[in-house]
């Protein structure tokens, strides 16, 4: 089976290249950092190694072209790829607004109708897998934006689901909670991003490559949330959004206990 990943210099993307290749599968690892790239996946004999910014709609044509030209067909797209920039309104800066729309948004749109037109004319039933996050059921204050580019993917992902349902392909999303990466890394001490540190731990990402290349991919489902206790309660929220609010001041009070933790280490 050929996986096509983004986002695979390092974190999540990296983890699932470096366990699919254990389970045998051939690799396209792509990233906009193509050093980065290189020096990890380079030398390995099942890994084609491809600089991509998800960002460019032409970039991905030209990627896909390139494959069909040489008869290789995707069975699996896994839309990696995305940043994180917290800030409350009032205090938002237009340019990080508009890279991470660009990256988390546009990039997986973009991946996902070029992967879709590649398995519709190979006759193909293939699958995309998008990567969210529990932000995409719950919208986080202090990470207004990045909430709303995954509220955004999980819309997404549900309308081409039903595009791409005739053809065979399956979309299917996932949604994380936070994962050990240098994202986390990044928030870690920031006041806006308190409520990402409220739970009880962080995902490892062996954790989430491991659920996107086992039940995901075996079952093809339409949502995966990770781990499920957080993904019933990003339900409840998405349900009752007033009550979330409410509740996320005193949340936001544990999250910031949680800074230093072990847990989220």
């Amino acid at each position: 089976m050929l996986l096509l990943v983004t986002g695979a210099a390092n974190g999540i993307g990296a983890c699932i290249v470096e366990q699919a290749v254990h389970a045998g599968h051939q690799l396209i690892a792509t990233d906009m950092d193509g050093t980065a790239l290189a020096a990890r996946w380079g030398e390995h004999p099942s890994v084609r190694c491809a600089t991509l910014d998800v960002r460019q709609e032409a970039q991905w044509q030209s990627l896909f072209k390139g494959l069909d030209h040489e008869r290789l067909t995707v069975d699996v797209l896994i839309n990696v790829a995305g940043v994180l920039r917290s800030g409350r309104t009032g205090e938002l800066v237009g340019d990080q607004v508009a890279l991470t729309l660009d990256v988390n948004v546009k990039g997986v749109i973009f991946g996902t109708n070029a992967a879709a037109a590649h398995m519709i004319s190979a006759g193909r039933r293939g699958q995309i897998i998008n990567i969210g996050s529990v932000a995409s059921l719950c919208p986080v204050p202090g990470n207004a934006v990045y909430a709303t580019s995954k509220f955004a993917v999980r819309g997404f992902s549900i309308a081409a689901a039903g595009d791409l349902r005739p053809y065979g392909i399956a979309v299917s999303l996932v949604g994380p909670g936070p994962v050990k990466t240098a994202m986390l890394e990044q928030q870690r001490g920031d006041e806006n991003s308190a409520l990402t540190f409220a739970g009880s731990r962080a995902l490892t990402p062996a954790e989430v490559a491991k659920a996107v290349l086992g039940p995901v991919m075996k079952q093809r489902p339409l949502e995966y949330y990770l781990p499920w206790q957080d993904g019933l309660l990003g339900r409840v929220s998405n349900a009752a959004p007033g009550l979330f609010l409410r509740m996320a001041h005193y949340a936001s009070k544990r999250g910031h206990k949680n800074f230093e933790s072990d847990n989220f280490r």
